[in-house]
């Protein structure tokens, strides 16, 4: 474990450094979702994950491509060309070739990683926000209907993996010079560590730098979009194995679409544990609405038949004045 962790801070260094925030100042994620979804998913016991090419605006996922293109093919001798060429002649030094190889790699898999992933999106959540939420998230999810927030521990998403079927990240508000930075702290992390990763295989430092590649693109979204301080949990057919997740066909919004899904219970298989309702889920907020007690009332009720112990005490509503129109 000790060996995985330092990969991953050589790799992934902004990574690294998000999640141990996360924890350093015991942050929770929140699910901002509807009533009826929330009702859905503490009933089922599943969480779906929809294509990416049905999210409310792709380019919340083309960003991360846009910006990788870039990099791969810049202007000759522009700042950003600076960036990945550092990282990939650092690695070059070790491993001959090796990041002309990652790089076809990531080129190989583009329309799968386009088209054939499937996430579901969490944020970061403050305790200064148990009370009320986060304003702007309850505009996103309460134009025509009652908004809530599931708020999980994060421990279980650490491990997430390949036999799982799904991993998660944070996702990450590069801008161009942010991008060629953070490459620029990989190359120089790579030569520090030279000795160290002569002493792993070609094949698993090329699935480092190949996982480096795929999170900047698929985990990448406009500077604009920081307040959200989102997290994804993320599967791409064929990639990744298939694992505890649960293919199935869903009518939404008069669209049929695959929608894989996340079973809330533990899996041996895989050694995830601590995801079942009773265990992952700590606390339950209505976002502002005028029936707060009626969706309180139908919350608790699917707490309580879903083995949560004293639902009433998880389940709170935001006082957030409603603004209405004239």
């Amino acid at each position: 474990m000790q060996d995985i962790f330092k990969l991953r801070d050589i790799f992934a260094p902004h990574e690294g450094r998000r999640r141990d925030d996360l924890f350093r100042h015991n942050r929770r994620l929140i699910h901002y979702t509807s009533a009826a979804a929330a009702i859905s998913i503490i009933r089922n016991k599943r969480v779906w994950m929809r294509n990416v090419r049905c999210m409310n605006d792709f380019m919340e996922v083309e960003h991360g491509f846009q910006l990788l293109q870039r990099s791969f093919s810049p202007p000759t001798d522009s700042e950003m060309e600076k960036g990945l060429r550092a990282v990939g002649a650092a690695l070059d030094v070790i491993f001959p070739g090796l990041a002309e190889e990652s790089v076809k790699w990531f080129d190989g898999w583009l329309f799968q990683l386009r088209n054939k992933t499937y996430v579901t999106c969490l944020s970061e959540h403050d305790a200064a926000e148990s009370d009320y939420g986060r304003l702007s998230m309850w505009r996103s999810y309460t134009a025509s209907q009652v908004g809530v927030g599931l708020v999980i521990n994060p421990l279980p998403l650490y491990s997430l993996s390949d036999t799982f079927g799904a991993f998660s990240s944070p996702v990450y508000y590069f801008s161009d010079d942010h991008l060629r930075e953070l490459f620029l702290e990989i190359a120089n992390n790579i030569s520090a560590n030279k000795d160290f990763l002569q002493s792993h295989d070609r094949s698993e430092i090329k699935g480092y730098f190949g996982m480096l590649l795929r999170a900047v693109a698929m985990c990448t979204k406009h500077p604009g979009f920081l307040e959200e301080k989102e997290w994804r949990i993320m599967h791409t057919e064929q990639l990744d194995e298939r694992g505890a997740l649960e293919l199935d066909v869903e009518v939404i919004g008069g669209i049929p679409q695959p929608v894989y899904k996340i079973p809330l219970e533990d899996h041996a298989a895989s050694g995830m544990t601590g995801i079942s309702i009773p265990d992952l889920l700590e606390h339950v907020i209505i976002g502002p609405t005028q029936f707060p007690i009626p969706v309180w009332d139908a919350i608790v009720i699917e707490l309580e038949k879903a083995g949560v112990k004293d639902p009433w005490e998880k389940v709170s509503y935001s006082n957030i004045p409603i603004r209405t129109q004239a």
